[in-house]
């Protein structure tokens, strides 16, 4: 292949905007294009970004587009990922993948049958940090890992919670593919779910707390909330902590921060997560034919633990796992 990748997006809400500066940054990435269902919106987000505007066959049919960001909502995900590597694109599918695990392992089949990446956009293994974590996690290096904690805490905007499908599936994912690349898959999960804005957050996890055993005596504790920002002097809006019988890591999103109380305040560290991940896509998978850090398997396994976390939540009962 070419030492430049052409990328063409599809879905231009939200999460396309982190793509999109990530993509500028990254040597060899080229935007060559995008497309939207709500086409009105799509061509002013193309005008806005410097690129065409597409129609979907257009840009599947395409030799320029190398690969296509799948970003749309999740529900269309696998759909539109079919359809990408049936065309012959490689392909980043936003998180979560989707909530059908059989539709995933058709992905995977599908990718391997056209010898083309199919990644998932588990987007904080790509974060220098976390991906050290894995690496030391799995190399020994804090010796046998004994636990595992993780918190992301931030307040939802009512208007924009009601656009989303709740934190256990909008968010949670991050912290069940961050668990499976730590510690592996575990044997048992239990997990509760508290509301306290019914109307803003209808399906009721407006905090979620995750207890996960290991079958070799490890154990994880993650906790998710919409319903506060933490503002004390020791923040967990985003935090990862590993120990071992010899050390321990650790990760905080507010290790940079830019802003202050009275402004909107930006992490860098997010930002570059979007970058990182797609130097990995783009010079890692598809020009260097490495292997992604979280792969559409473990896409698998983390909705078929995000389905345990809301079976248990639902039925007040601890979830056995079998892989």
């Amino acid at each position: 292949m070419k030492g430049e990748v052409s990328v063409g997006l599809i879905g231009c809400g939200r999460v396309a905007e982190s793509h999109v500066r990530a993509l500028r940054r990254v040597r060899g990435a080229r935007l060559a294009g995008v497309y939207d269902r709500a086409e009105s919106f799509g061509r002013e987000r193309a005008a806005a970004w410097g690129t065409s505007y597409l129609e979907l066959e257009e840009m599947l049919a395409s030799p320029d587009i190398d690969a296509i960001y799948v970003l749309t909502p999740m529900e269309s995900h696998c759909d539109y990922a079919r359809k990408a590597l049936e065309a012959g694109k490689h392909v980043l599918i936003e998180k979560p993948v989707s909530d059908d695990i059989a539709a995933i392992r058709e992905l995977i089949e599908l990718s391997e049958r056209q010898g083309r990446v199919c990644m998932p956009g588990h987007s904080y293994l790509y974060m220098p940090e976390l991906s050290r974590m894995q690496r030391l996690a799995r190399e020994g290096g804090i010796g046998r890992t004994t636990s595992m904690f993780m918190s992301e805490v931030y307040r939802m905007p009512d208007e924009l919670a009601a656009k989303y499908h709740g934190p256990i599936v909008e968010v949670l994912c991050h912290h069940l593919y961050l668990l499976l690349a730590l510690l592996g898959t575990p044997k048992y999960i239990q997990a509760f779910a508290g509301c306290f804005r019914p109307d803003a957050v209808p399906t009721g996890d407006e905090q979620v707390v995750v207890n996960a055993e290991y079958e070799n005596g490890a154990l994880a504790h993650l906790f998710l909330s919409w319903a506060n920002h933490d503002e004390t002097s020791d923040p967990w809006t985003f935090k990862v902590k590993l120990l071992g019988t010899q050390g321990g890591l650790h990760f905080s999103r507010r290790d940079q921060v830019y802003g202050n109380e009275h402004e909107q305040r930006e992490y860098h560290l997010y930002d570059e997560m979007f970058e990182r991940e797609s130097e990995h896509f783009i010079h890692g998978c598809i020009l260097g034919g490495e292997a992604p850090l979280s792969t559409l398997d473990d896409a698998a396994k983390a909705m078929a633990m995000l389905h345990a976390v809301q079976t248990s939540v639902k039925e007040r009962t601890v979830q056995t796992l079998y892989f």
